[in-house]
């Protein structure tokens, strides 16, 4: 239950939103779905769920033309659920100062006008995760927040997120917080008793755990204490041969498998990168590794996340956004996988998670 000073300051905020989504631009309404998208005979029996992205930038007012994830896009590709992600710790970035609540809360607001002009459906439990795919149907929107810098140490402050509809949040993102460590931090640690109690709650509601950017000890401490798959969204493993101890955003054998362990899912990304004899440049590179995490991990373990419209600052050669992913399935099919593989990857687990965790 909500104190009486956080009712008021929740009051306030719904009402501020509301102002704010009476200005918010009214986005362009998705084309129909049966558009000419080559190879989109591939999709036809796919579910396809995004564990995450970041549809039409409404997290940032730059609009990078070549970076953005547009609803359009996500319809011709059949995207029946994707996360819509705000960042959490983006106010430092802008000016140093500021309320990482408040702007994050502003940043969803835009959400909200999305649904409320049809463009998406929220996803707030099992029941509204669409199956089997429906071409009628808006996308699922399952509301997230990347940095738990948002909650600003507060608990409260994830009640009232949970409230406004946020089901899934990454705990880091490219900032330490009161939760833990970042996964390039120079610095060590992991989860911070707030940090505990934070993942006993959101499994207690019902919200998803995205362990994404968290460093090893935090990810670590965090499958410990959770009841619940864990997600880690957006990344792909480190290089065999890779001998530096830089932090990096890529992921060790070990780490994932403590994800699988939870009964999670790895989100992988188009991200292109080439290490001495460990190129990862092509769709045929991106589709060898899903083959690869198959074999040690399980395919139950692997899924789609695209970081659509998170500026990227590379992509595999074939992928440009979710228009693509034609391309990564015929490349999935090209390497030996089947198509329970492709259905599995391309949203069944990360669905399975949802399913699990919501309430």
């Amino acid at each position: 239950m909500l104190s009486r000073r956080s009712f008021i300051k929740y009051a306030a905020l719904a009402g501020a939103s509301m102002c704010m989504e009476s200005c918010t631009p009214v986005f362009d309404p998705p084309v129909s779905s049966d558009t000419g998208m080559p190879g989109r005979d591939l999709l036809n029996d796919l579910i396809v769920a995004d564990a995450h992205a970041h549809p039409e930038r409404f997290h940032t007012i730059v609009r990078r033309e070549d970076t953005i994830h547009s609803l359009e896009e996500m319809k011709q590709a059949r995207v029946a659920v994707s996360a819509f992600n705000a960042v959490g710790d983006h106010i430092k970035y802008r000016t140093g100062y500021g309320w990482p609540f408040h702007a994050t809360y502003q940043q969803l607001s835009h959400v909200r006008e999305l649904v409320k002009l049809n463009q998406a459906d929220l996803v707030l439990g099992r029941s509204d995760i669409p199956s089997p795919y429906d071409p009628d149907r808006p996308v699922g929107a399952v509301m997230a927040i990347e940095g738990g810098d948002a909650l600003e140490g507060k608990i409260e402050n994830l009640t009232v997120f949970h409230d406004y509809g946020v089901r899934m949040i990454g705990v880091m993102h490219n900032h330490n917080n009161e939760i833990g460590v970042h996964q390039k931090s120079s610095t060590d640690g992991g989860l911070t008793p707030f940090g505990v109690k934070l993942i006993e709650t959101m499994n207690d509601t019902g919200m998803i755990v995205d362990v994404a950017h968290a460093n090893t000890r935090t990810l670590q401490d965090i499958a410990r204490v959770t009841q619940a798959p864990l997600i880690d969204s957006h990344t792909s493993p480190i290089p065999e041969n890779r001998s530096s101890r830089k932090p990096t955003r890529l992921r060790s054998w070990n780490e994932m498998e403590v994800v699988a362990k939870t009964g999670g899912v790895i989100g992988l990304w188009p991200l292109a990168y080439s290490h001495r004899s460990h190129p990862r440049t092509t769709l045929q590179h991106w589709a060898k590794e899903i083959v690869l995490m198959k074999q040690r991990l399980g395919i139950e373990h692997c899924g789609l996340g695209t970081d659509g419209g998170g500026g990227l600052p590379q992509k595999v050669r074939g992928w440009t956004s979710i228009a693509s992913l034609p391309n990564l399935v015929q490349a999935m099919l090209d390497e030996g996988l089947s198509r329970d593989d492709v259905r599995a990857f391309c949203g069944g687990n990360f669905i399975r998670v949802l399913n699990t965790c919501l309430a």
